[in-house]
């Protein structure tokens, strides 16, 4: 399946590429990147439950993004390589590649990670832009996780409106390629294994006269789970370069047919005849050119907002209480303060820190329950001679105490919003050079 669809696509692409001396754009318009990384993650449970990682990894990645053939037709292609440069000894775990015979000797990566065909039309009635192949796919309620030393990515076909002030976006999902596993993609399925035959995403972006930003999603994995989302934005010009930033988001998951895991999922998940998760995010914020601070508040009712749209699904929840783990157990309350700044006041802009601090007291089920994660990331983008370079380094610490009432919870979950603690060091270089 692989190769064929792979070849499919490279034929495609063979075809546009020999007729692209008559079609301005396609070639001049393209853009090609090599980008090169490293990455050294130090990581422990703090004498709790959670990882215990020592691994240091490369990756190359080569891209290739087309512009229009003839204004109709484009392509892109992504491949990747990673393999590891040292793993410790006392490392129980490993997050960018996936173990063989043991934590200590992974595989090693080597695959497609793009292969997309597009097309488009566009005229007074607005722009439509259609596609299908594998790509990294991003709406606020799924994404395709980039963070690791290669992305993950899905296989499906894609549609996008756009007129005016409106946005229109649907996906339908089929096959999902996993950040640290090879292979072109795999079926969809439950913990039980039973296949998922599709995850359809529905996308609304609406910017509004008055300047507020509208934003809606529905999201349903086949005869499992499904979730909606509404977010409304707006942003207050203060003048001199001053804003506030206010946003508030309502979602729900549901279970959503006969595939959802109601007998539950050893060490994730218990048993229940229904889920239907719900929550609220508020969040208000001060910047400028150069700094930030702000504030989000996330409230969670009904059941454990944890659920993924299927088994290797790597978990995403457009909420500020998405962070290391789901501050999303039921009835949890999140407090976020955040910041940030470009040193710019000290002449050095390329160098960020963004730092934040969360905490929850209160959590169904659980008896002398507490949340804490701090976050800081220092950042600094080269220039000049050597841009295209940068190096970040991400501190974190995330601890969650508590154990089951044994009336409303029986077990200690270990899922998205589970009892983890878990300390990160990690250290990123990355140079990407366009060709």
């Amino acid at each position: 399946m692989c190769r064929v669809r792979c070849e499919y696509l490279a034929g495609i692409a063979g075809l546009l590429l020999a007729g692209s001396a008559s079609a301005d754009g396609f070639i001049n318009d393209s853009i090609t990147t090599v980008r090169y990384s490293q990455f050294y993650w130090k990581e422990n449970n703090g004498d709790g439950i959670g990882p215990t990682r020592d691994e240091w990894v490369q990756g190359t990645q080569f891209s290739f993004n087309s512009g229009w053939y003839r204004d109709v037709l484009g392509v892109d292609y992504s491949y990747g390589l990673a393999d590891d440069l040292r793993i410790g000894d006392e490392a129980n775990s490993i997050s960018n590649l996936e173990p063989d015979d043991s934590v200590q000797s992974p595989h090693g990566l080597a695959k497609p990670l793009e292969a997309y065909l597009r097309g488009r039309l566009q005229g007074d009635a607005g722009e439509l832009v259609v596609g299908g192949g594998k790509k990294v796919r991003r709406y606020a309620q799924y994404f395709d996780d980039a963070t690791r030393i290669l992305p993950a990515g899905t296989t499906g076909l894609d549609a996008d409106y756009r007129i005016g002030g409106l946005n229109l976006r649907y996906s339908r999902v089929n096959q999902f390629s996993p950040r640290n596993e090879n292979g072109w993609g795999d079926d969809l399925s439950n913990f039980r294994g039973e296949q998922i035959d599709q995850l359809q995403l529905f996308a609304l972006a609406y910017q509004m006269p008055s300047g507020s930003r509208l934003l809606a999603e529905y999201s349903e994995s086949e005869r499992y789970l499904r979730a909606a989302s509404v977010k409304l934005e707006h942003s207050f010009d203060l003048g001199a370069g001053r804003f506030i930033d206010l946003y508030a988001t309502h979602g729900m998951q549901q279970d959503a047919g006969d595939l959802f895991d109601y007998q539950g999922v050893p060490g994730l998940y218990e048993a229940e005849t229904s889920h239907h998760a719900r929550y609220i995010d508020l969040s208000a914020k001060y910047r400028t050119a150069d700094y930030y601070a702000g504030m989000t508040y996330n409230k969670v009712r009904g059941d454990d907002f944890d659920r993924l749209f299927f088994s290797k699904d790597h978990g995403a929840w457009n909420s500020s209480a998405k962070l290391f783990y789901f501050f999303g157990v039921e009835d949890e309350e999140m407090f976020k303060l955040m910041g940030g700044t470009n040193f710019s006041a000290i002449g050095i802009p390329q160098l960020r820190l963004d730092v934040h601090y969360a905490l929850s007291d209160h959590a169904a089920g659980y008896d002398g329950f507490s949340r804490r994660e701090f976050q800081s990331v220092l950042q600094y983008t080269f220039e000049g001679l050597l841009k295209g370079l940068s190096l970040a380094w991400l501190h974190n610490e995330f601890h969650t105490k508590g154990q089951p009432d044994g009336i409303e919870r029986t077990t200690t979950s270990r899922g998205p919003a589970g009892i983890i603690t878990h300390n990160a060091e990690r250290f990123y270089l990355n140079y990407v050079f366009r060709l």
